[in-house]
Parts: C-alpha cells; structure tokens; sequence
C-alpha cells in the first residue's frame, strides 16, 4: 500500500478514535457527577463546560493575527515575485499550449491598463493565477 493511502488511512482513524475519546470521557464525566448534582445538570454542566472550550479554541486560534487587505497584499507580491521568476521559455510554452487562453489574457491585460491603469498590477495578477 501507498504511503500516502496509509497516512490518510492513520489520519481518519485519529479522527474516529479521537471523537470517540472525547464522548468516552464526557460520559464518564456525566456519570461521576450524577451523584453530586443530578443527570440533568450533570449533562448540561459538562456541555457548557465543552462548550467553553470551544468558543475559547475559536477566539484564539481562528483570530486573525492581520486584516484581510494585509494578507491579500502579501499573496499578491508573492504571486508577482514568483510570476516575474518565470523564464521565457515557460511563457512560450504556454502560448503555444494554450494560444486561445494566452489572447485572452493579453486582451484582459489591455481592458484592464485602459480601464484602471493604478489597479491593473493587481488585476493582471489574479488573471494570471486563474489561468495557471
């Protein structure tokens, strides 16, 4: 077997076990608080408290660290560096590929500089990773 099959194999079964961790040790929970405080409260004081956790895991770890205009400027001179890497010949390949989708992009690329010429930096570079 693939070493790639076995790593996806190894990463739905960490993914079954692991849930079925998490319910074991909420029942187990529930049970030994039953005697203090009830099945009732027992279950809802256990959901709150995973419910916590929860929220707690989407404020830390899903807060972006900076705004979304700072993050596209960052991919799009990324993008431009690794475009303006690109040799010639990769350039004439793909017209001669793709001629169709090669006009295309020149046509946008002239409808773009024409239309809004401070923005055709970046809207040539979104064109261009389309096609890619």
């Amino acid at each position: 077997m693939d070493v790639a099959k076995l790593r996806i194999i190894a990463g739905a079964g960490a993914v079954f076990f692991g849930f079925a961790g998490v319910t074991t040790l909420t029942i187990a929970t529930v049970i030994a608080l039953i005697p203090l405080i009830g099945l009732l409260w027992a279950t809802v004081s256990v959901a709150s408290l995973f419910l916590f956790i929860a929220c707690i895991c989407t404020l830390v770890f899903l807060k972006p660290g900076k705004s979304t205009e700072e993050e596209l400027d960052q991919f799009e001179h990324a993008t431009a560096d690794m475009l303006a890497e690109l040799p010639f010949d990769t350039i004439a390949a793909l017209v001669e590929k793709r001629p169709i989708a090669a006009a295309s992009i020149a046509l946008a690329a002239g409808y773009l500089v024409v239309s809004n010429p401070e923005q055709a930096s970046k809207g040539l570079q979104k064109l261009i990773d389309q096609m890619i």
